[in-house]
């Protein structure tokens, strides 16, 4: 038994090298641009702060840490780091299964985490989950070892990842209720009352400084959390919506370890489940559950209940120690398409829609308009760009940075609704150029009209006017 185990584990450890290393591989001949998201992210790093205007600081200081350590902005740096983190909580959560259950559950939690759809989508783009997430499999690791033995020191790093995760995404916050809904449930899941209270003062200390930028700025990314995300139309329910996000995670856990996982609920509800096993639970449904009430409210990302399955892959490993076929058929599945993604997205035209249009169109055809805007702008003699829309910031502030071409949003009269307007309005005179598909506001003359080719802006029209008054 011993040996099965040892062997585990190194297959395992193997397959999470392998894998981390053909991602990696993969990003480099990963043929789409920046998502709008990912070049927010990188326009973060490059004004270090400690919020932002939709989500907390870590990702952007990591990004500028990778980009200037690399000595390179390009999208294979900005991306990089998401293959690592992920091999990182891979490993953290194979050290914090083994202290629920053994080694050879530990190694079997690993492999599956490390092959999940949902971690072989957050390989292929920098996100705020995947900065977030090992510090999740961190606070797990901690939590397991104090239900075992007293330790302050592991009270404080518990403290410090919940503290650290909530400084990389507001969800980390989920810890933490769910480990208090533990503890209320279930007696064996309960750390000692002076423990938790030191991991609660360490991890607010560390989260204190978004907290008073948060309120230095009045409030924004709380504001854009409850206001933007949550979204809820009085108590209309959207049953659509809710059986969208459930099919959902059928494609980011796997069909086969989602139905696993439900079935674990249930027998719960009987009374069936006990120990370790109703504790990993507890640390990972009801935050589906959470999530699809807010899916049946308003709407939901497949992604939003990212953070159930750090303690779900332990839990379902577990329960199928005698039905090895399912895992292994499970994994099958998932493997394959962790190969096949990372493949598409160096090919992108490799498959396409009715309409002939890839089907990753959304991550293409950025960098193309991009170019033509600048080609356009420096013919007019202008070096001052102004948008509105943005995505097209988005990309234009990332691409024109090191460029004599400075790029701004364009102001707007009331509280800003992106990042862009935020930080960087344009609040001088012309001449300007200003991009838009149907320009608002601003009077000028009509110098080129732009028009997509590929991807997200296939057949879309842009106009570039030289504005030279002010334009708000």
């Amino acid at each position: 038994m011993v040996a099965k185990a040892d062997n585990a584990l190194r297959w395992a450890l193997a397959l999470i090298i392998g894998l981390t290393v053909f991602r990696l591989g993969m990003q480099a001949v990963n043929a789409t641009d920046l998502f709008v998201d990912e070049a927010q992210y990188w326009a973060w790093g490059q004004n270090l702060d400690w919020g932002y205007f939709s989500k907390p600081p870590v990702i952007g200081w990591l990004i500028r840490a990778v980009t200037d350590l690399a000595g390179s902005d390009a999208a294979f740096w900005v991306r990089a780091p998401a293959s690592v983190l992920h091999a990182v909580t891979a490993f953290l959560i194979l050290l914090a299964a083994r202290e629920f259950y053994d080694d050879w559950v530990a190694a079997w939690a690993a492999s599956l985490y490390i092959a999940l759809p949902l971690i072989t989508v957050g390989t292929l783009f920098m996100s705020t989950d995947t900065v977030m997430l090992p510090f999740f499999a961190l606070a797990l690791w901690m939590y397991g070892r104090l239900l075992r033995r007293p330790s302050r020191s592991d009270a404080a790093i518990l403290g410090f990842a919940i503290g650290a995760g909530m400084m990389g995404k507001y969800a980390m916050m989920y810890f933490a209720l769910c480990a208090g809904l533990a503890a209320i449930l279930q007696p064996t899941a309960r750390i000692r009352v002076g423990e938790a209270a030191l991991a609660a003062l360490v991890a607010l200390l560390v989260f204190a400084p978004n907290i008073w930028w948060n309120i230095a700025n009045d409030g924004t990314t709380v504001r854009h959390v409850v206001e933007d995300n949550a979204s809820w139309d009085g108590l209309r329910l959207y049953f659509d919506e809710l059986a969208l996000f459930l099919l959902s995670q059928a494609g980011v856990f796997g069909p086969i370890l989602l139905i696993v996982l439900l079935g674990a609920g249930f027998a719960a509800a009987r009374g069936r489940l006990r120990g370790a096993d109703l504790t990993l639970l507890l640390l990972c449904l009801p935050i589906v559950l959470f999530v699809s009430g807010q899916a049946l409210m308003s709407r939901a990302y497949a992604n939003w209940a990212a953070t159930a399955y750090v303690a779900a892959p332990i839990l379902v490993a577990a329960l199928l120690q005698n039905r090895r076929q399912l895992l292994v058929a499970s994994q099958g599945l998932n493997l394959a398409v962790a190969l096949a993604l990372p493949v598409l997205f160096a090919a992108p035209y490799a498959l396409t829609d009715a309409k002939g249009q890839s089907v990753l169109k959304r991550y293409l055809g950025r960098a193309d308009l991009t170019q033509q805007i600048e080609t356009v702008v420096r013919d007019a003699g202008l070096s001052v760009i102004i948008a509105s829309n943005r995505d097209l910031l988005a990309d234009m502030v990332y691409r024109l940075n090191d460029t004599d071409i400075e790029v701004y949003a364009k102001a707007y009269d009331g509280p800003p609704r992106n990042f862009y307007e935020q930080e960087m309005p344009y609040l001088g005179d012309g001449p300007v150029a200003y991009v838009a598909r149907k320009p608002k506001g601003c009077d000028g003359a009509l110098i080129a009209e732009v028009r997509g080719d590929v991807g997200q802006y296939r057949d879309r029209t842009f106009q570039i006017i030289r504005v030279d008054e002010p334009c708000r």
